[in-house]
């Protein structure tokens, strides 16, 4: 994988950055309303060849990658740029590739900057709003099987509108002077595949402003004092502020995936062009209100800039018509993909999402393990949670290699990277088989990799990577569930042992781990998240107790009692009192620093589950999946499921990386988990009553999976830190907010 930029992009970038600071202020915004445009600002641009990034050098262009341009569209958004920047590079480019006289002879003056060409949206004759229309000199769009060049005619005005954009109607049948540029199969693909690139460059643009938007708001609530502290410190304003910025930041990580994927040539790419743009206008939308609403009062004075970005988050989406029909395209591209779309070229594109070729070679040889080694008697008694650790095939896997694989090999690991280890993840679910006997273990066990003595790392870890061992978590208490450092179960020293008296709870896996990670106080009188130390301790000791709870996802978790539990010194994982930054490791790890996480792999399969039902199920005589709006929502999830994976995508690439935290794994865990639930009970609505069914029954809905997952995502949100939690940790982390805890 690879999501940085190169040396010439980040000057690109940065370049771009302080031009908009400098000549896209905010007073240069407002002065350039109620029109939005300013020419001083479009002369500079022109001067900076940013017209012509698109086009080839050898024909008088810089030959940018469409990710390039994806980067000057993002800071124009930031800085609200009172420019047609996005319609001029996509006019630009697609003229370029036009080899009629015609479209030659108009390229020059183009790049010059003497003719300003807009890019109509839609196709036809008709009248229509063009962006920029109000001040093009000529607009070039699509007619039939005609891409046309239409001059400015008399009757075109600028219209007034929400975003104070530099709007007008034009019709290309009748304004003005007419030429034909190309026509027939040529000039269809053309066009679309310029609407492509407007989509994905518009969608960098709006995420560029929502992002702006909620650093402006996170500013100003840093600051504003009531009752006596910075408003950002209440939860209530903190916590929409740190979803939206998650959501706003997994839908740019879309579109940059859109562009890999096109370059790449993938299957996919339509599909991920038609879902960046649709949730792009989404999220912005939401992120610009909270952003208002942070202003309160202050928000709705036109003095303010935030109003600037809540009107214009608006205004520029909604020039092509309403997002939410892009859908029905994703629909379309990824449920019936008979056409080929026509997508922009992409040109070099160093971006990388793909694991790599060790982590597909290391998938390929887990595949086949599990279809050699996986029996129908064990896939009969599959499950999903601890209840599916099954000690027999876990020493298989063991012995294949595949249960902890990216430990050293000094302990019995094959030192496997991240990347071939998240594949290795999607093996095991398309498998059908529980990670969780084994990701709970892998946490615990590269924590005790980094804090234990060598010679319990030597006992355990390799007893653990020959098969023989799982070990389960004991952290939270029945006083101490996301406070977990308030937990109470005392361990007190007596000479080389411990004395462990308390009790747990949700120690899921206890019934069948030979270990637990308990998190003890053993300094009462210390600040609380210094008395802590952890300890790994026997499940066969005396003096444990386990006792079952059940959850309404169908899973076993666990209450634990300790009393007078006796344990040698020997098996302190860490300095005494120094437990919080053991603890803090493993919970890093459990947040999403170490995979895709982010429950991208359900998420995914409920959705398709219930495409299969929408093909099946009849409607009004007629096939589910002919509604329009059935096709609509399993294209919402479907959208939602891939902007938590490109969330996933960058957690697991950061942790490889040693990016410095910027809140990028409780991201992925706050989106994956809000998304899934939200997603799952939707489409338990639109299957029902058959959703209503178990797996048992043959007429389920999804074969029982719909179900399933509404009972499975209610604890996503709880499981590995609460929503809540990770909320506060965005706005502080990614914000720059104040710790919020009320």
């Amino acid at each position: 994988m690879n999501l940085n930029l190169t040396e010439e992009q980040d000057l690109l970038r940065t370049t771009f950055a302080e031009l908009f600071a400098s000549e896209s202020s905010s007073d240069r915004v407002r002065a350039a309303e109620p029109l939005g445009y300013d020419p001083a600002l479009w002369k500079t641009l022109v001067e900076t060849e940013v017209v012509g990034m698109r086009v080839p050098e050898a024909q008088g262009g810089t030959g940018a990658s469409l990710h390039d341009a994806m980067l000057v569209a993002e800071e124009a958004g930031r800085h609200l740029a009172s420019a047609p920047v996005i319609e001029a590079i996509v006019a630009s480019h697609l003229i370029s590739g036009i080899a009629s006289p015609a479209a030659q002879d108009a390229l020059p003056g183009i790049l010059s900057g003497s003719s300003l060409v807009s890019f109509a949206l839609f196709p036809g004759g008709e009248s229509q709003l063009v962006p920029a229309g109000a001040v093009a000199d000529a607009v070039v769009g699509l007619v039939g099987d005609e891409l046309v060049w239409v001059e400015k005619g008399r009757d075109v005005k600028p219209a007034e509108n929400l975003g104070s954009s530099p709007l007008a109607r034009w019709s290309l049948a009748s304004d003005g002077v007419r030429e034909v540029l190309a026509s027939g199969d040529e000039a269809v693909r053309a066009w679309s595949a310029a609407r492509e690139e407007w989509k994905l460059l518009m969608a960098a643009a709006i995420g560029g402003l929502a992002r702006r938007a909620l650093e402006i708001a996170a500013e100003y609530a840093s600051e504003r004092i009531q009752f006596d502290r910075p408003i950002g410190a209440f939860q209530g304003l903190a916590h929409p502020l740190a979803h939206s910025v998650a959501a706003v930041e997994g839908g740019q990580l879309l579109a940059k995936r859109a562009v890999w994927a096109i370059a790449r040539g993938r299957s996919d790419a339509a599909e991920l062009v038609s879902m960046a743009f649709a949730w792009a206008a989404e999220s912005a939308t939401l992120a610009v209100a909270r952003s208002l609403h942070t202003f309160g009062g202050y928000g709705l004075a036109m003095e303010y800039d935030i109003q600037l970005y809540y009107r214009r988050a608006k205004a520029w989406a909604l020039a092509a018509g309403d997002p939410r029909e892009e859908l029905q395209r994703v629909a379309e591209r990824h449920w019936e993909p008979e056409s080929d779309v026509a997508l922009p070229d992409a040109g070099e594109v160093t971006l990388e999402f793909g694991l790599g070729e060790r982590a597909e070679a290391f998938r390929l040889s887990a595949r086949q393990f599990f279809e050699e080694n996986l029996t129908s008697e064990l896939r009969a008694a599959a499950r999903y949670d601890w209840d599916g650790h099954h000690p027999g095939f876990h020493r298989q896997l063991a012995a294949a290699g595949l249960a902890f694989a990216s430990w050293p090999e000094q302990y019995g690991g094959q030192g496997r990277d991240p990347y071939e280890m998240t594949a290795l993840g999607q093996e095991f679910h398309r498998a059908g088989w529980s990670t969780h006997p084994i990701g709970t273990t892998r946490i615990i066990g590269e924590t005790l990799l980094h804090f234990a003595s060598d010679a319990l790392k030597q006992e355990v870890i390799t007893r653990v990577c020959a098969g023989e061992a799982v070990i389960s978590m004991g952290y939270s208490e029945p006083g101490s569930g996301s406070d977990v450092a308030a937990a109470q179960t005392r361990a007190v020293r007596e000479g080389d042992e411990w004395v462990i008296n308390g009790q747990k709870m949700f120690t899921s896996g206890a019934n069948k781990a030979q270990y637990v990670f308990l998190l003890t106080r053993t300094d009462p009188e210390a600040k609380k998240h210094r008395g802590l130390t952890m300890f790994l301790v026997p499940l066969d000791s005396p003096g444990i107790e386990i006792q079952a709870i059940h959850t309404v996802g169908d899973e076993r978790t666990n209450a634990t009692y300790y009393s007078d539990v006796r344990a040698p010194d020997s098996w302190r994982v860490g300095e005494v009192n120094g437990g919080w930054a053991v603890l803090a490791h493993a919970l890093e790890l459990e947040h999403g620093g170490g995979g895709l996480g982010a429950f991208y792999d359900e998420h995914l399969e409920v959705v398709e589950q219930a495409a299969v039902w929408a093909r099946k199920a009849l409607r009004d005589g007629r096939p589910a999946f002919e509604d329009p709006r059935v096709r609509e929502r399993l294209a919402y999830a479907l959208m939602r499921a891939e902007v938590a994976q490109s969330l996933g995508l960058r957690s697991l690439w950061s942790g490889v990386e040693g990016v410095a935290n910027q809140g990028e794994g409780p991201m992925t865990k706050l989106f994956g988990a809000e998304s899934f639930i939200a997603d799952s009970a939707d489409l338990l609505d639109l299957a029902a009553p058959d959703s209503l069914l178990d797996a048992i029954e043959s007429d389920a809905a999804g074969s029982g999976a719909i179900e399933l997952a509404y009972r499975l995502s209610a604890g996503t949100s709880v499981y590995a830190g609460t929503s809540e939690i990770m909320r506060s940790i965005i706005a502080q982390v990614a914000l720059g907010m104040p710790r919020s805890r009320s």
